[in-house]
């Protein structure tokens, strides 16, 4: 199956519902998405009949490989430049621009050097799109996550009393590599004791202490694709608090788990996860929303929260990572990648989650 052609031909049935002629994508991962091109310069111009991509001369060749379907341009000087130069857009025409991506300079630009054009702001028709899955990229997910759950295998050796946070995410980001991935998805938190109170937290030079929770959010990135994982360890003596904390988390993210499936709200999911940890006394604590799309970017669309009263789609793939965080004692977190079918979801993670005591 050409998931190229697939994807173009949803992009051009939105844009007849939205009646626009075309669409001028700015955003790298919405052109990679739409393109299959990687590098880190390009733009892409779809038209009634034709579409075109643009990058320099950097990727000459390498765009002539990874882009299909598209008349290929390297610019001379600037992109709009070149779209000028090719006279694409000299006929009046309504055409759409990602707002949230264009900054004003280039905004204005449009506007003086192609003043035929009808230039309509829009706002995430690619990354609509792009949240329903397709087979293959279920498939590079899963081979991101399963790095990921090795990579926090390989670590528990190293998460003991005396390890530093820095320590921790450096051997993260190594093993990362090493196991197959391309690198961190993100910059990876490791957070100990007082400082795993703190959702985004940075790594430190603190030392990991008897009675520590150690959260680690971190993932590998593979083929694009970001896996997107939270793991919360304790290190030496555990207590009853530890225990009842704990558990009230790995609660909410099974009750998340259990209900989640294409129909529900992200603010219904939200809430199944929430109502667990509010009954629990400890609602206040929980600060932030449950979860989030991911795929080609780490934080997409869609959001699993309160403000979100769009259904889940089939295929869409959302983090479930409810939390607690209690000041000047430490908190947890429990991530799992799932992936969004019509009868239930399907956790891509096999990290063990019950509490490991280290």
């Amino acid at each position: 199956m050409n998931f190229t052609k697939s994807r173009l031909s949803k992009l051009r049935q939105e844009l007849s519902k939205r009646n626009l002629d075309g669409l001028y994508v700015t955003n790298l991962t919405n052109v990679r998405y739409l393109t299959g091109f990687t590098g880190s310069a390009g733009q892409a111009l779809f038209l009634p009949g034709s579409q075109h991509f643009f990058s320099d001369t950097r990727y000459d060749i390498q765009s002539k490989e990874e882009v299909k379907d598209f008349d290929i341009h390297m610019i001379e000087d600037s992109y709009i430049k070149t779209i000028e130069k090719l006279k694409l857009l000299n006929s009046p025409l309504k055409i759409g621009f990602e707002s949230i991506n264009m900054v004003v300079f280039l905004f204005k630009s449009l506007n003086k050097k192609l003043p035929n054009i009808d230039w309509q702001p829009t706002e995430n028709i690619i990354e609509i799109i792009a949240a329903v899955k397709d087979i293959e990229e279920i498939r590079t997910l899963k081979e991101a996550v399963e790095i990921t759950d090795k990579v926090f295998e390989n670590l528990i050796p190293d998460i003991k009393i005396g390890a530093t946070e820095k320590e921790i995410s450096a051997k993260l980001s190594y093993l990362i590599k090493k196991l197959g991935g391309e690198k961190d998805s993100f910059d990876p938190i490791v957070a100990s004791g007082v400082n795993s109170a703190l959702p985004h937290a940075r790594p430190s030079d603190k030392k990991l202490e008897s009675g520590d929770f150690v959260v680690m959010d971190f993932g590998a990135k593979y083929d694009g694709y970001h896996a997107d994982m939270t793991r919360t360890v304790l290190v030496g003596e555990v207590t009853d608090k530890h225990r009842e904390i704990y558990d009230i988390v790995l609660k909410s993210n099974r009750a998340g788990i259990k209900k989640a499936k294409a129909g529900i709200t992200g603010a219904e999911l939200d809430k199944v996860c929430r109502d667990v940890i509010t009954k629990a006394g400890y609602g206040k604590e929980f600060c932030h929303s449950t979860g989030h799309g991911i795929g080609l970017e780490v934080h997409s669309h869609p959001r699993v929260s309160k403000i979100n009263k769009e259904p889940l789609l089939e295929n869409y793939v959302v983090t479930i990572e409810p939390g607690i965080y209690i000041p000047d004692w430490g908190g947890v977190r429990i991530e799992d990648d799932c992936w969004i079918k019509k009868d239930g979801c399907e956790v891509l993670n096999r990290s063990m989650k019950e509490l490991i005591i280290l």
